[in-house]
């Protein structure tokens, strides 16, 4: 019964880690873009004034 009880306790513990790792990559990756867009935006600016 003990190793069921862990087994049920390690799934669990995978499953809201897989999504806390979900979430956080999900966020980095919607920073990333709007770094990206503001980096662009500067380049742009710089280009257009030469």
């Amino acid at each position: 019964m003990a190793d069921y009880q862990t087994l049920i306790v390690a799934v669990a513990s995978a499953l809201s880690s897989g999504i806390g790792v979900g979430a956080v990559l999900k966020t980095d990756v919607r920073w990333l873009r709007a770094m990206m867009e503001k980096i662009d935006q500067r380049v742009t600016k710089l280009e257009d004034n030469k």
